[in-house]
């Protein structure tokens, strides 16, 4: 380990407002261990302190496209309204020894809960507002809270979050508009917005916590059994989400970003609140980011509120794509165009130049998982030669990260690995102490778990995963547990969930059964996942076979499914000699070709 990089992240302590600044960088996978700070005071109070306090912090954009805008004052208000609220309902000693779940979408909502939270010193959740019941309920009973912020609309309400209450015996706030909210005898304990806007603000005290402290938990999945809950600091956390705000997106107190991101993910929280905010600059919340894809919507709002960065899933960019192959996208403001979650393609990327600029407008893809934090590989492409080609993920963002290639053979596959430190990594797994030290190897390197090589300019590739997580229409989930759903039906044999790429979803989830019984799976397969997961993990393709392809241990080769469903009629698929039962090759091809014809 390179100790260079403890100086360099010396050298950016005062990025953030500390009310005790650190001596002690870093010791033991911890930065600023002695150091207190509040996220939410960066955010806010810090802002205002620097005659901020009247420019537009938030604007949001709700489900039926009405947009709203709030100062910083305004926002510290409605916190300080929220939290007077929480005070009075509910002890410090509950409010102290729970994890608060708040389960919204990028909102006003989410917004107020999350910072309220930082503000006070507790540690928050965010939860996917579309996660099914059951999906809900294993992260509630993982984080083993009591206390539950929802703002599930009436009908998600009594089909979902009355049912936790009960079972989980937890409590269970709603919050909601006044004037929208109709009688309802399940509601017992909702929060007004109109209220909390029209209250007269008293002003609330920020809690300052060590800067290791705990201040949020996502989750994510792994490539066995439960989603693993992902812990975050407090201190080097917003330090890191800074930093990269600033060097990624030249960030600063006059620019304006839409990120288009939910509140549950990663995103949700760097690109969309703690790290624009925290610089002083205008974030734009938008409730359904699908909406971006509507013939007027996306030129309407670059216009009106004039965004600098846009900020996008590269899923998303495909379905703008689909449906605007020609109009070009103008707007005098917009300066950077960010892609997330994949590696930009040529054919995307350049499509992507063309039709949002009318001048040289820089393009960033991003690569960083929930486990970073933040970014850690970044490629920037222009309309002028580059060095770095569409499909890499580029070079480190800052070479004091030491990010590398294995070329220790692990499974026959080359992985991703960063050699130093940095204040945003991960402080942990809830409950999952043996699942955070599989992150580090045997000479503390930090794992990415994916696959990746180098090209001739030393831009980084990525190939896939070292385990079997997928990454399906924008949300990780690991194959296992789509197939241990699944064998829950007696009537299934063997269940292998693979994915493929797609051009429109960027990875679309195919499953391949092979059953007992005549009967089709197809009702009991959807039902089953979307009540367990979500919507978004519904299989694109059920594909029924008589038997896997597998390995003499044992092991079904997902990578031989993947490579017959893209080509059923090529001869070669390289190397099987490890396969014990080549004669199920032909039976595969012939049902794919079937069933895509």
């Amino acid at each position: 380990m390179n100790e260079d990089f403890i100086n360099f992240w010396k050298k950016k302590i005062d990025i953030i407002h500390w009310k005790k600044k650190p001596k002690i960088i870093y010791e033991n996978k911890n930065f600023y261990l002695d150091g207190k700070t509040n996220i939410a005071y960066n955010c806010l109070r810090n802002n205002i302190n620097n005659r901020l306090g009247k420019k537009i912090a938030i604007i949001t954009i709700d489900k039926s496209g009405i947009t709203q805008k709030y100062t910083f004052q305004e926002i510290e208000m409605l916190v300080d309204n929220f939290i007077s609220y929480l005070k009075k309902n509910y002890t410090r000693k509950f409010l102290n020894n729970n994890i608060v779940a708040i389960h919204s979408s990028a909102s006003i909502f989410s917004a107020i809960s999350m910072l309220a939270c930082t503000k006070l010193g507790l540690t928050q959740c965010v939860l996917f507002d579309d996660l099914s019941l059951e999906a809900i309920k294993i992260r509630l009973e993982i984080l083993k809270t009591k206390f539950l912020i929802t703002c599930a609309s009436d009908k998600d309400f009594n089909s979902k979050i009355i049912k936790l209450k009960t079972d989980l015996k937890i409590k269970v706030l709603k919050f909601k508009k006044k004037n929208s909210l109709k009688s309802n005898k399940n509601i017992k304990s909702c929060i007004y917005f109109d209220n909390l806007m029209n209250d007269k603000a008293k002003f609330q005290k920020y809690i300052f916590v060590n800067s290791n402290k705990p201040s949020f938990i996502l989750f994510t999945s792994g490539s066995t059994g439960h989603p693993k809950g992902i812990i975050h600091s407090t201190g080097g956390y917003l330090l890191y989400s800074k930093y990269t705000c600033i060097k990624q997106f030249g960030l600063n107190k006059n620019k304006t970003i839409l990120t288009a991101s939910d509140a549950g993910w990663i995103n949700g929280h760097t690109y969309s609140l703690y790290g624009p905010l925290s610089i002083g600059a205008t974030t734009i919340l938008i409730e359904k980011p699908i909406s971006l894809i509507s013939e007027n919507f996306l030129n309407k709002i670059l216009f009106e509120l004039k965004v600098n960065v846009l900020y996008l899933p590269v899923t998303l960019i495909r379905l703008i794509k689909s449906i605007r192959s020609k109009k070009r996208i103008k707007s005098r403001d917009l300066q950077t165009l960010g892609s997330m979650g994949e590696p930009l393609s040529k054919y995307i990327g350049q499509w992507f130049a063309k039709t949002f600029s009318e001048e040289k407008i820089q393009i960033i893809n991003t690569y960083y998982q929930t486990e970073t934090a933040g970014i850690i590989c970044s490629p920037r492409f222009n309309d002028e030669v580059s060095s770095v080609p569409y499909g890499s993920v580029g070079r480190p963002i800052t070479k004091k990260l030491g990010v590398f290639i294995e070329r220790k053979l692990i499974e026959s596959k080359n992985e991703i690995k960063i050699k130093n430190p940095w204040p945003g990594c991960m402080i942990g797994i809830i409950n999952k102490n043996e699942k955070f030290e599989r992150y580090w190897d045997e000479n503390d390197n930090f794992r990415m778990f994916d696959v990746g090589s180098l090209d001739l300019n030393k831009n980084f590739l990525i190939h896939g995963r070292t385990d079997d997580v997928m990454n399906i229409r924008g949300h990780r989930i690991g194959s296992e547990e789509i197939e241990s759903l699944l064998l829950s039906n007696k009537g299934i044999i063997e269940v292998s969930a693979v994915a493929i790429n797609d051009k429109l979803e960027g990875s679309k989830l195919v499953v391949f059964v092979s059953s007992n019984k005549i009967s089709n799976f197809n009702n009991f397969i959807n039902n089953k996942i979307t009540n367990f997961h979500g919507s978004f993990a519904v299989p694109s393709d059920i594909i029924y076979i008589k038997e896997m392809p597998k390995t003499k241990s044992g092991k079904i080769l997902r990578r031989l499914l993947r490579d017959i469903y893209l080509n059923p009629r090529l001869k070669n698929y390289g190397d099987l000699s490890t396969m014990i039962n080549k004669n199920s090759i032909q039976d595969i091809k012939k049902k794919i070709i079937l069933y895509k014809n």
